[in-house]
């Protein structure tokens, strides 16, 4: 049986993905499952030393021994996924993250995925992370934008954009900024108003790990990955 595939993508980079993935796996495993929290492309990668950044906080925070499972594309160039792959003569294949997933589902009762970038950032010259979602085939799939004015826009492109691919996004997840404006503390309830199919499972304050536990349990609970895939 393969465990639960939940994905965490966003509207961009650098809005706190890793922190929701971690928080995510964190809340997961507190129930009781044995959970593996990947990465599988990551770029800005030192060429010595093995993963770091993004993949290793994903793998302090599993309770599944997914260090054991390298990830497939570990790129050096701090620079977008593809275009970094592009100057090692390699090409990100979705298939190879499929296959490379699959024994780590076969062995883990819950998997948490973050993508690189946005949910339309390239993978190559003619694929992006939207492909790969599709490939992969998850059984939940959130969204991460950042909480500040401008999100309606972004995580409206977004929606609509994945729904006119095939992919539906089961909740949003508005990331704190430190540039916080009077947009805060509106932004989820006017996006409950225009995209009422599409819930907003957690609204995360500038706060300690300790202290976002419930929002990350709430939205768990939203998401109904709060049991082991045999119950």
């Amino acid at each position: 049986m393969s465990a639960p595939l939940l994905v965490v993508t966003g509207t961009g980079t650098g809005i706190g993905k890793t922190v929701v993935s971690t928080g995510l796996v964190a809340a997961w495993s507190r129930r009781g499952v044995a959970v593996a929290g990947v990465k599988p492309i990551e770029s800005g990668v030192p060429a010595e030393g093995g993963p770091s950044g993004d993949v290793r906080e994903l793998g302090q925070a599993s309770t599944f021994h997914v260090t054991r499972f390298t990830p497939p594309y570990l790129l050096a160039d701090a620079v977008s996924p593809h275009l970094a792959a592009r100057r090692e003569g390699r090409t990100i294949e979705p298939r190879v993250v499929v296959d490379w997933l699959a024994p780590i589902r076969s062995a883990a009762e819950g998997v948490v995925l973050e993508l690189p970038g946005g949910l339309f950032s390239p993978l190559s010259d003619t694929l992006t992370n939207a492909d790969l979602l599709l490939a992969l085939a998850p059984t939940r799939v959130v969204v991460v934008a950042p909480d500040r004015l401008g999100v309606l826009h972004d995580v409206i492109a977004t929606t609509r954009a994945a729904r006119a691919v095939g992919i539906a996004i089961d909740g949003l997840v508005l990331s704190s900024v430190t540039d916080a404006d009077a947009s805060v503390g509106t932004n989820a309830t006017e996006l409950a108003r225009v995209l009422p199919d599409v819930p907003v499972v957690a609204v995360l304050a500038r706060a300690s790990a300790e202290e976002l536990r419930p929002s990350f349990d709430d939205a768990l609970d939203a998401l109904a990955l709060d049991r082991r895939p045999d119950d």
